[in-house]
C-alpha cells in the first residue's frame, strides 16, 4: 500500500461498506419487473461500482504518473469529505428503505408499481442518486486522486442520463400523478434542480 490511510479514509470505507451491506440485504426485496432484465443489465451496476471504487481508492495501492493526489490531504478538506460521504450514504440508505419493494437497479417498471413521494422523496425525485453523488464527492475530497475525480464526473453524467430515462418511464407509468409530482419536487438538489 502506498497511500496514507487515515481516519478519514477509514470512515469513507466504513460508509461504503454500510451502503454495500444495505444493497445486498435488500437486493431481492423488490416487486417483479414488468419486463425481464438481461444478464448484462443485471450485472452492469456491479461492474460500475467496482470501477468507481477501484479508481476512488487507487492512490492507496498504486502510485505512478497517472495516479496521484490532486486534492491536498488537508484535515479540514478530508473531514468535510468524510461528512459528505456519511451524509450521502445515509440519504441513499434512507431512500432505499422508503422506496421499499418499488426499487429497481435498472430503469424498469414493476408489477403493481407505486409512486413513492414520502420521506426523502418529498425533497427530490431521485434521492438515492443525490446521496450517491454526495457520497462520491465526499470520497473524492478524502482520497483526492485524479482518476477518482474523473470517474466520479463520468458516473455523475451517467446518472443524469439514467434520470432522464427514469423520468420518461415514470411519466408513462403515472401520467397524471408524476407530472404533478414533477411540478412540486426538484430532480436532485432540493429547491434548486
Amino acid at each position: 500500500m502506498t497511500g496514507n490511510i487515515n481516519i478519514f479514509v477509514w470512515s469513507t470505507i466504513i460508509c461504503w461498506t454500510l451502503f454495500a451491506a444495505c444493497w445486498l440485504l435488500l437486493r431481492n426485496e423488490t416487486k417483479e419487473n414488468v419486463s425481464t432484465r438481461t444478464f448484462r443489465q443485471r450485472n452492469m451496476g456491479f461492474l460500475g461500482y467496482l470501477i468507481i471504487f477501484s479508481l476512488l481508492y487507487l492512490p492507496f495501492f498504486v502510485t505512478n504518473r497517472f495516479v496521484f493526489r490532486i486534492i491536498p490531504p488537508y484535515a479540514a478538506l478530508q473531514s468535510v469529505g468524510a461528512l459528505l460521504c456519511a451524509a450521502g450514504v445515509g440519504i441513499c440508505i434512507w431512500s432505499r428503505i422508503v422506496l421499499g419493494w418499488n426499487w429497481s437497479g435498472g430503469v424498469t417498471a414493476k408489477k403493481d408499481h407505486e409512486l413513492v413521494i414520502k420521506g426523502p422523496y418529498r425533497l427530490v425525485r431521485h434521492p438515492i442518486y443525490t446521496g450517491f453523488i454526495c457520497a462520491v464527492a465526499g470520497t473524492c475530497l478524502v482520497t483526492g486522486s485524479l482518476p477518482g475525480i474523473v470517474i466520479s464526473c463520468v458516473y455523475t453524467l451517467g446518472l443524469c442520463m439514467k434520470i432522464s430515462d427514469e423520468e420518461i418511464l415514470l411519466s408513462n407509468v403515472f401520467p397524471d400523478s408524476y407530472a404533478t409530482y414533477q411540478q412540486h419536487t426538484r430532480k436532485l438538489i432540493p429547491f434548486i434542480w
